[in-house]
C-alpha cells in the first residue's frame, strides 16, 4: 500500500474523505479547503503526516512520498501567494 499505483480499496477509501476532490490509481487531488488548512497546521509545527492523518487520511495507503510532495508543492504555492487557485473542473463522484 502507498507504493506506486493505487489499487481500488484504497481509490474506495480515499473517495470517502472529503477533502479529496478526484483519485485514480495515480494521483489524488485535495480540495484548496484541505490545502489551506494544511497550511494552517504546518505553520503551528504540525508534521506533513500529522496533518493528513488528523484530516482522516491513512498515511500507509497515501505513502510518504505522496504526502512530501503534496507538501512541497503546497509551500511552494503558499510562499508564491497562489496557493488554491487551481481551477481545473474536477468531477466529485463518490459512487
Amino acid at each position: 500500500m502507498g507504493r506506486g499505483k493505487l489499487r481500488d480499496e484504497e481509490i474506495r477509501i480515499l473517495r470517502e474523505n472529503p477533502f479529496v476532490l478526484d483519485v485514480s490509481d495515480h494521483h489524488v487531488v485535495y480540495s484548496n479547503e484541505f490545502k489551506h488548512l494544511f497550511m494552517e497546521q504546518y505553520k503551528k509545527g504540525k508534521t506533513p503526516t500529522q496533518i493528513f492523518r488528523e484530516a482522516g487520511f491513512d498515511p500507509k495507503i497515501l505513502g510518504t512520498k505522496r504526502i512530501e510532495r503534496a507538501s512541497a508543492r503546497w509551500r511552494e504555492s503558499y510562499e508564491s501567494g497562489t496557493l488554491g487557485l487551481y481551477t481545473a473542473h474536477i468531477r466529485r463522484d463518490k459512487t
